[in-house]
């Protein structure tokens, strides 16, 4: 996950992010990335998270209770 969240953060910093003219703006610039870059991965994680949870359900409908008149 932290591969794609490396790519989601260069991805928005070169989308959105100010140019780079200085060595000042480039360490910013950086800071910015690398922020993204942990956003994406929280983010990714959580995702993956949420998803394995969902998995593990148990998707068999219920077991029909037993009626008094059943028995």
């Amino acid at each position: 996950m932290l591969k794609f969240a490396i790519c989601a953060g260069i991805a928005f910093e070169w989308m959105v992010g100010a140019p780079v003219l200085s060595l000042q703006s480039l360490g910013s610039a950086s800071i910015r990335a690398l922020m993204a870059t942990m956003l994406a991965w929280i983010a990714l994680e959580a995702v993956q998270a949420v998803w394995r949870a969902v998995m593990m359900l148990d998707g068999r409908p219920p077991h029909p209770r037993p009626t008094a008149a059943g028995r």
